[in-house]
């Protein structure tokens, strides 16, 4: 997806629509803006916009609300909502209806970015055969990864063809697949493999976080370590196994994932996607391990 996709904005404040849109024209995007929910579904259409943003509180229809009708109304389009301090728990019941991700409102600068671009690029999964398709009964493999970043989005693309050969998740719940792999992935490699801290990111807008994933890319031990990913997948269930060669971390001490007072947290934010996205989720003792599991929605 290039960077002139179509984005629709809805947000009731001039002044934080006025930024979100400034920040995203100068990264190349194409952005038209609705002032609530209602307005923004009077407007959208699938082959009109590629991507919306959304805050949560707003008049007439909120953002909640927005995500639900587009939801009903199998519109595939992503939708990312913005939180704010208080509007957490909207927010994690907005992923639960249907939405790819969420931004906290003061992250928007470093975050909102790179969030749509990751979202548009994940969006972009091979359509398989339908002739074949129908022919697949059971799949099982395993990659051995080195730490390089390039690689996730080509494997999710992968790994959603095979769902959406075995009839596992439709083309809303993949990009949620997808969105939950790439957290789990990109924590492997980054957090475990590199020890790259996350808290990096809020600072310089980013550029330490950046340096220190490309020096420790190059570095030893660090650039040895590989990630193992696992996918075993029949007609009902895909099991999804990332294991990294990391020190790990004591998943006791990481704030409840569950919980929707962290969606603020840096470093809970990937972890309650994954949490919300997937229906089980196990980590290992050590934390270098975690198992991810998505049933068929079949009834």
């Amino acid at each position: 997806m290039t960077s002139s996709s179509r984005i629709l904005v809805v947000e009731d404040s001039p002044s934080q629509l006025l930024q979100i849109q400034m920040l995203l024209e100068t990264a190349g995007y194409s952005v038209t803006t609705a002032a609530d929910g209602q307005e923004a579904i009077d407007v959208i259409e699938p082959a009109k916009f590629d991507l919306v943003v959304t805050d949560l509180e707003m008049p007439r229809l909120d953002g909640l609300g927005l995500v639900r009708a587009i939801s009903s109304q199998d519109i595939d389009i992503p939708v990312i909502v913005t939180t704010a301090t208080g509007s957490e728990s909207i927010a994690a019941e907005s992923l639960h209806a249907g939405a790819a991700s969420y931004v906290p409102k003061d992250g928007i600068v470093n975050l909102l970015v790179p969030t749509i671009a990751r979202i548009l690029e994940l969006k972009q999964a091979a359509q398989p055969d339908p002739r074949l398709a129908r022919c697949v009964d059971s799949v099982q493999v395993q990659w051995k990864l080195h730490n390089d970043l390039k690689l996730v989005p080509s494997l999710i693309r992968r790994v959603g063809s095979i769902l959406s050969e075995l009839g596992i998740c439709d083309p809303s719940a993949r990009l949620q697949v997808a969105m939950a792999l790439d957290e789990a992935l990109v924590n492997a490699m980054v957090h475990g493999n590199l020890e790259v801290s996350s808290e990096l990111r809020r600072t310089d807008d980013g550029r330490p976080y950046t340096q220190q994933i490309q020096v420790r890319q190059a570095l030893a031990p660090y650039c040895d370590r590989r990630v193992t990913f696992g996918l075993h997948a029949d007609r009902s269930t895909a099991t999804f196994t990332i294991c990294d060669e990391g020190p790990g971390f004591r998943v006791a001490e990481v704030a409840d994932p569950t919980d929707p007072a962290n969606l603020e947290k840096e470093g809970g934010r990937g972890l309650l996607l994954i949490n919300t996205f997937m229906d089980k989720v196990i980590h290992n003792d050590c934390g270098n391990k975690i198992v991810m599991i998505k049933h068929c929605e079949r009834a």
